[in-house]
């Protein structure tokens, strides 16, 4: 009876390295692998000849009959919002009930739009079809995590996702195409007080590096949030990635170096004149607008114009090894993304820097005007659109995508994809 004990253990010893291994080094195994997942669709066949097999794919997916065909919609609430110097058209694309964290987008040869909704719990919403990711072993979907963006770049695509080894909690970017993880943090010291909705995952494309940022994941962890002012840790910080390095990957390490620190959950980080801005969630109030220098710090947990989620106390709101937010939200607005203003609103304010923000809490689009030279912000106007918007749709460079009626686009969480433009101005 010991002896079958023993050889059991063994076996399964060797089972397990077995699949580490494989995992870790997928040529050993010769695993042909793809972005795409045929995916708990892989019994669908089978079900459905015994008539059971969208009933129980629906289940499992917590999905509507409906989510198996999603169908163009137009959004005839408000055709046309009008405003006090122009108006906004608005019109849906389409609907669907998950959270988008990416929507890339390009034209085929037809001219015709065409679209990458990158999701939350792992799927691609294109246009007739949603399919799932093909994503790696120790992908981590709890305490709001998930993958929590994607940037597309030359035809390849890099997830920024939560994890979980064993009792290690931490966050990777992982080439979608191959599941390899090619940055990978530290384990979070306090796993309890985790929260994957503040990892950020903002990125701007340059000519020769990706800007990623990646916030401290908590909600009122003060631990996690100290580790934003520390340089042995990527969270809360924006790293500066070699784009050659990232794309050239093969098996050999990713050459990045941190950028800034001091970062809370900035969630819009946009390049433009040879400047970059980043829009960020403060805690209790304290949502900001910054003006990113590389090396500097941006003071959290020790300064914001928020309070503390526990007892309401304030915290420092400057010192002078810190740079301050050259704009702050009280209350909150809960800011996501940040692109330039498109065409006709940029002309429409030549005169100054335009800068065109996303909110979930203040339902709006958010027009920041900023002055040319000292980059003081002069105004910001809400495009209330009673909505909770969490995406630009971006070409493959990171910029703004326009159409050919020059509508931008706009998600909407657990709603679906807008386009809109700027008309009639005053």
């Amino acid at each position: 009876m010991l002896n079958k004990k023993k050889d059991f253990f063994i076996l399964f010893v060797i089972i397990i390295t077995s699949i580490y291994i494989g995992y870790e080094n997928p040529k050993i195994v010769d695993i042909p692998k793809s972005i795409i997942k045929q995916p708990k669709l892989y019994n669908k066949f089978f079900l459905n000849k015994i008539g059971l097999g969208d009933d129980i794919f629906l289940r499992e997916n917590k999905l509507s009959q409906s989510d198996l065909v999603l169908k163009n919609e137009k959004y005839n609430q408000n055709d046309e919002i009008k405003l006090n110097s122009f108006s906004l058209v608005l019109e849906k694309v389409k609907s669907f009930p998950e959270k988008a964290v990416s929507v890339i987008m390009d034209t085929n040869e037809n001219k015709e739009v065409e679209y990458n909704i990158f999701t939350q719990d792992g799927f691609i919403i294109q246009k007739d079809e949603k399919k799932q990711i093909d994503l790696p072993l120790f992908y981590y979907q709890k305490q709001d995590g998930g993958i929590r963006s994607v940037i597309g770049i030359e035809n390849e695509y890099y997830a920024l996702m939560s994890m979980k080894k064993f009792q290690c909690l931490y966050v990777s970017l992982v080439d979608l195409k191959n599941r390899k993880e090619l940055i990978k943090s530290k384990c979070l010291i306090n796993p309890k007080g985790a929260d994957f909705g503040g990892i950020g995952g903002a990125y701007a494309i340059l000519d020769d590096k990706i800007l990623l940022t990646i916030g401290a994941p908590e909600h009122n962890a003060p631990d996690i949030a100290e580790l934003s002012q520390s340089r042995d840790t990527i969270f809360g910080k924006i790293l500066s990635i070699n784009k050659k390095s990232l794309l050239n990957y093969n098996n050999k390490q990713v050459d990045y170096k941190i950028f800034s620190i001091g970062h809370r959950n900035p969630q819009g980080l946009v390049y433009k004149n040879n400047k970059i801005f980043s829009l960020e969630h403060g805690p209790q109030g304290g949502d900001e607008l910054n003006k990113i220098i590389e090396g500097k710090n941006y003071g959290w947990p020790i300064v914001s114009f928020g309070t503390k989620y526990n007892d309401g106390k304030s915290y420092l709101k400057n010192k002078n090894d810190f740079i301050s937010p050259i704009f702050t939200f009280i209350p909150a607005v809960a800011p996501t993304s940040l692109n330039k203003c498109p065409i006709e609103l940029a002309n429409y304010y030549k005169n100054n820097n335009c800068l065109m923000g996303l909110s979930l809490r203040a339902m709006s689009i958010l027009i920041f005007l900023l002055d040319n030279n000292t980059d003081a912000v002069i105004n910001v106007e809400r495009v209330l659109l009673d909505k909770r918007l969490r995406q630009f749709g971006l070409d493959k460079a990171g910029n703004l995508f326009f159409d050919k009626e020059n509508f931008f686009y706009i998600s909407s969480e657990k709603d679906g994809l807008y386009k809109a433009k700027f008309i009639n101005f005053r």
